[in-house]
């Protein structure tokens, strides 16, 4: 043992381990001897435990660690399922593996983290996608229900967006929509939530808001993108816009039907002149245009793009 540096021998008969033998095992033998002498007629058999504690080759690491530690064991015998000696495993050897495992298990945690955030961010501008978007509309539409609130959705389209691809091409455009992301986010009340909806479109979600809240928050949005002059030169003011269609939330409807009456209301926005906001309150029956100084009625009329 001394020679080949191993901690403990195993004694076998036919193949199956009968006993172990390690450096404690000596050590109790020579503390109970006064006679030295007689380690030269000393017997493995002597000082050996019988009938060691073995384990096989599927016994699981967490449970043979378990097992060394409740019986204060170093080595385990490692056996076949017909009980014939293959191998040890130690403490140290199972501290490593069991330590192992948990790193592996951190890092797969953490990536696995990575994929549920990749699963509801938007690569591009970071906001929550249209999947977390549409987790969140249920939950809100739910809540409103249940404690008889209301609730808004505004869709915010970013005007002659095509035109701005075509002509500055798509790395500026994709530019555009993380700027005007940005500036939306940055204008957006604590409670509420913005989403990249798709293409040029924003989605924002306003819990517990009614008209005269939701009116003032959306407009607040559309007039910060104005304000930054981010500049187009091939849109009417020479600068990025956004137009904005905006719903109220009723009992009768489903968050489906508040965002079709949204989009709706976007589209009445686009097709009227663009960067101004339009308010389908009444459920959608009625089309109101919000009297926002943003409103620009001497623009053309061109059809959405």
């Amino acid at each position: 043992m001394t020679r080949e540096q191993h901690s403990c021998g195993i004694i076998c008969e036919h193949g199956k381990p009968v006993g172990i033998v390690t450096e404690r095992d000596f050590v109790r033998f020579m503390d109970r001897t006064d006679d030295l002498n007689t380690l030269d007629q000393l017997t493995v058999g002597e000082v050996m435990t019988p009938n060691p504690i073995c384990v096989t080759g599927n016994t699981e690491i967490a449970a043979a660690l378990d097992l060394a530690r409740s019986h204060n064991l170093r080595h385990l015998p490692v056996v076949r399922e017909c009980g014939e000696f293959c191998g040890v495993i130690t403490l140290t050897d199972l501290i490593k593996a069991l330590s192992t495992m948990h790193s592996r298990n951190v890092g797969l945690r953490d990536e696995n983290s990575k994929l549920r955030v990749l699963a509801i961010e938007d690569p591009l501008t970071g906001l929550p996608n249209r999947r977390a978007m549409e987790v969140d509309l249920s939950h809100a539409a739910a809540v409103a229900t249940r404690e008889d609130r209301t609730y808004a959705l505004a869709l915010i389209d970013i005007d002659y967006f095509k035109k701005y691809n075509d002509n500055y091409g798509h790395p500026a455009g994709d530019l555009v929509l993380k700027q005007v992301a940005s500036i939306l986010n940055e204008s957006r009340r604590d409670a509420d939530k913005l989403y990249r909806y798709g293409g040029e479109e924003f989605l924002l979600l306003m819990p517990f808001t009614q008209e005269e809240g939701s009116l003032i928050a959306t407009n607040r949005m559309l007039e910060n993108v104005k304000a930054r002059a981010i500049p187009h030169a091939y849109s009417p003011l020479e600068i990025v816009t956004v137009s904005v269609g905006l719903a109220l939330s009723s009992d009768r409807l489903s968050w489906k039907e508040v965002l079709e009456n949204a989009d709706s209301a976007l589209y009445h926005a686009k097709e009227t002149g663009r960067n101004q906001l339009h308010a389908g309150f009444d459920q959608g029956f009625a089309m109101k245009h919000c009297a926002a100084q943003a409103s620009i009625q001497e623009f053309p009329r061109p059809s959405p793009s």
